[in-house]
């Protein structure tokens, strides 16, 4: 015999053993089920607006008149300060919406954000909108742009996140589409308005985010204020990690402050 023949004899009976304990299993193959992994602790990721400006620490330079121990001049030599460290920060949840109802976001872009502005839409002008702080409240703007023709009453839903205005039409503007809105600006701003739609809905819910790393903000000695390296109102995403909480993957690098001070 050759050894092919052989080989093709051992194959056989081979075969036959495992026939024979398949039948004797009742046909059926036995799988070994695995345990169903432990989720305890864990939670879908969310997307974010930031409530509060952030930086892990900011670089200052040491002034005239800094020695060392060793006598030797500091000057200009930087050195870290603290400022929120690895604490969290609050933010505002939001969510994507496929077929939800039109919505549009209104975005403030630079430093000095003040003084007032008129929205336009349908070619109807609102009364002048102040943008101090204190009157920037979903109720003034809703008031303001009720009064439009083509909105009316209760018709909106409006969202206020620093530097965000976010417009969803409810009510009878449910499920329409409108242009978007124009924005009328005094010839002396000294800021940017940016409209645009969105399929991202306010959760009006809220969360706590931590950094993974250091984010180092910058100390205007002029002024003797901090330009963080996170600005309010960034938009972010993050992910679970048991026994930390919800930790920051993503995060917008936003031309805001709206406070006079310089952008990052």
């Amino acid at each position: 015999m050759t050894e092919g023949y052989l080989l093709e004899l051992d194959f056989i009976k081979q075969l036959k053993k495992v026939v024979t304990w398949f039948k004797q299993q009742g046909g059926q193959p036995k799988l070994t089920v695995q345990p169903e992994r432990n989720m305890v602790g864990g939670r879908p990721p969310i997307r974010y607006i930031t409530k509060v400006p952030y930086s892990t620490c900011i670089i200052k330079k040491r002034s005239v008149n800094s020695y060392d121990l060793d006598g030797d001049e500091r000057v200009g030599q930087e050195y870290l300060v603290m400022v929120d460290g690895d604490n969290p920060i609050p933010v505002f949840l939001t969510h994507y919406e496929f077929n939800g109802n039109q919505k549009q976001m209104i975005e403030f872009v630079g430093d000095n954000i003040n003084g007032e502005i008129k929205l336009i839409l349908g070619g109807n002008e609102t009364d002048f909108i102040s943008l101090v702080a204190k009157d920037v409240t979903s109720e003034n703007i809703t008031a303001a742009l009720e009064k439009l023709p083509s909105i009316g009453e209760s018709n909106m839903r409006v969202s206020i996140f620093p530097g965000r205005w976010l417009i969803e039409f409810v009510g009878d503007l449910a499920g329409t589409t409108l242009d978007l809105f124009e924005v009328d600006l005094h010839e002396d701003a000294e800021f940017q308005v940016h409209v645009s739609e969105t399929m991202w809905a306010d959760s009006r819910e809220e969360a706590e985010v931590h950094y993974p790393i250091k984010l180092i903000g910058e100390y205007d000695g002029d002024d003797n204020a901090i330009n963080d390296a996170v600005a309010a109102g960034s938009i972010g995403t993050a992910e679970w990690f048991p026994g930390i909480g919800y930790v920051s993957n993503l995060n917008e690098c936003r031309e805001y402050n709206g406070d006079g001070t310089p952008n990052l």
